[in-house]
């Protein structure tokens, strides 16, 4: 009886598996980066990590810069998964748009995204296409936020100034801020407590300014 000859699977492997492959990578890349830099990182340490062949990292990334920048890309894709979990009150935008800020203010102040900021604005010096994928307007949280604006525009619960500058306002007091804080060693933002009570006066700013009552106007009597 002849034996049945193992079939050996050749060529690439299906996108599911690829896909896995790659996010291992990226997800050791990550690690890596985070904790050692970029010039003490290399693709063989990357490769030997991860448990993939240097030659699968180099397919999929050309250079070390290029594995940087997809890691950037990575750990956005994951910070916007989160963000993205909070679901649309149809009834009010605005009230979408306050829970989706409460969850961004949560998100930044993590140590894995302090991390990970902290060390692309320490290299973004070697690679000058750093400083072009952190650019707000083409961030997913960015546009997230902003539609969530234009959409409690049009819903009349908020004023219709600028969108793209009640926006960035926005984020400035709600994730730009906080970030820097930490960044520089803040406590500000160590607990759940006291980002809460931030977040509250910060909402109330943005959606009140910062202009006193209004006065009233007297009419003279004739």
């Amino acid at each position: 009886m002849a034996k049945k000859v193992r079939q050996i699977r050749t060529g690439r492997p299906p996108k599911e598996i690829s896909d896995g492959i790659s996010d291992r990578i990226l997800t050791t890349a990550l690690g890596l980066f985070s904790s050692q830099g970029f010039n003490a990182t290399s693709m063989e340490q990357v490769a030997l990590v991860c448990g993939s062949g240097k030659h699968t990292i180099y397919r999929r990334f050309e250079s070390k810069s290029d594995l940087f920048l997809a890691v950037m890309e990575f750990q956005k894709r994951k910070f916007f998964d989160l963000l993205n979990r909070i679901e649309c009150d149809k009834e009010s935008p605005l009230r979408t748009l306050q829970e989706s800020c409460r969850r961004l203010l949560e998100l930044v102040v993590l140590d894995e995204i302090v991390d990970f900021y902290r060390m692309t604005i320490s290299e973004a010096e070697q690679i000058p296409k750093i400083a072009a994928n952190l650019q707000c307007e083409g961030n997913p949280s960015y546009l997230k936020i902003f539609n969530l604006v234009i959409s409690a525009q049009r819903s009349k619960e908020l004023a219709q100034l600028d969108p793209k500058f009640l926006t960035t306002q926005l984020l400035q007091v709600i994730a730009y801020y906080p970030l820097n804080e930490v960044l520089l060693g803040s406590k500000e933002f160590s607990s759940q407590s006291k980002r809460s009570k931030y977040f509250e006066k910060a909402w109330i700013l943005f959606l009140q300014g910062a202009g006193g009552p209004k006065k009233k106007i007297l009419r003279k009597k004739f």
